[in-house]
């Protein structure tokens, strides 16, 4: 008996260990962004503009090093963009059937109140 739970334990490892691998994509895709939350005292003084980052996507999926390259107002939105960025969810970069960081990435994210 002992012999037949060691070995069904060993067969479950190994199936459970055992990685398909991915289809090749050779750039990340963004899955599910997520929305930004507009600063209020900016809705309040009626400020628009936007914010361009840099950033990495790692193996699992994560925007990674996130990095402020532009801000039109200048540090108005970064706070938000960046809140709003690292929630962000892609499929990662496939090469070889192996999940890789995908590197120097750009993003704008525009902050327009509504008309």
């Amino acid at each position: 008996m002992k012999y037949i739970i060691t070995t069904l334990t060993s067969l479950f490892l190994l199936t459970a260990c055992s990685t398909t691998p991915l289809a090749d994509n050779p750039h990340s895709t963004l899955i599910m962004p997520s929305p930004p939350e507009y600063p209020i005292k900016s809705v309040r003084e009626k400020i628009e503009g936007s914010v361009t980052m840099s950033f990495d996507v790692n193996t699992s999926g994560k925007p990674i090093n996130i990095k402020v390259i532009k801000a039109e107002p200048v540090k108005i939105f970064d706070k938000a963009a960046i809140r709003s960025l690292s929630k962000w969810l892609y499929a990662p970069k496939v090469v070889n059937g192996i999940a890789v960081v995908d590197e120097n990435l750009e993003m704008t994210i525009d902050f327009n109140l509504a008309k």
